[in-house]
């Protein structure tokens, strides 16, 4: 009887457990928030209620984001994916509640300094892009846990990168062919980060760019 009453037990704790484990990670962002994730920033412009969350997938200017769109000043889930975007406004910077950003698949060659003001930031992903290096400022994103880069001519890191050693855990670099020197270089930077990478070449410590 003691045996089915202790099994009854951890049984009701491991489910009480679970239970505030699935609360913690549905947390909203605010009283007001819905879930609801925008399509169009049209209808987000127009949104009565606080807009969280935007996914764009088609642009009328492909160059850069539409100068409307920082008006969402409330936004933490940005994803501008696929739209052949070549420049990320330096007004990104103004959107400093943002904790995802997603670039995924267009054709930025570089990112604004102005990122580094987005210091809630938890998640960037700027994979299939041109991007030859980060901004400086990405030592400001001490809350910043994934960067997800895979696909771009992306080499070498800036130093201010080791500033947030501590925090980043996932830097992912598949698809890029890295040198054994310059891993070994990030590996510096970033000790305690899990720095994925498709393969490393024993090639000479050099990168011919002819």
């Amino acid at each position: 009887m003691k045996t089915i009453q202790r099994f009854t037990f951890f049984l009701l704790l491991s489910l009480w457990s679970l239970s505030l484990s699935a609360q913690r990670t549905t947390i909203l962002y605010a009283v007001d928030d819905d879930g609801k994730v925008y399509t169009s920033l049209n209808e987000a412009l127009q949104s009565e209620k606080p807009v969280y969350r935007l996914k764009i997938k088609k642009l009328a200017n492909k160059d850069s984001l539409p100068e409307e769109l920082f008006q969402l000043t409330e936004l933490r889930e940005l994803t501008v994916k696929g739209c052949k975007l070549n420049l990320l406004n330096q007004h990104i910077g103004q959107l400093v509640h943002l904790q995802y950003l997603n670039v995924d698949h267009n054709k930025l060659l570089r990112l604004p300094e102005t990122l580094g003001n987005l210091t809630d930031l938890r998640t960037l992903v700027i994979s299939r892009n041109m991007i030859e290096t980060l901004p400086e400022s990405i030592g400001n994103l001490h809350q910043l846990v994934t960067i997800d880069a895979w696909g771009n001519p992306l080499f070498v890191l800036p130093q201010s990168i080791s500033h947030i050693s501590k925090t980043l855990q996932v830097l992912d670099l598949r698809q890029i062919p890295l040198t054994k020197w310059e891993y070994e270089a990030m590996e510096q930077l970033l000790p305690n980060t899990d720095i994925k990478f498709t393969d490393i070449c024993e090639c000479e410590n050099r990168r011919d760019h002819d």
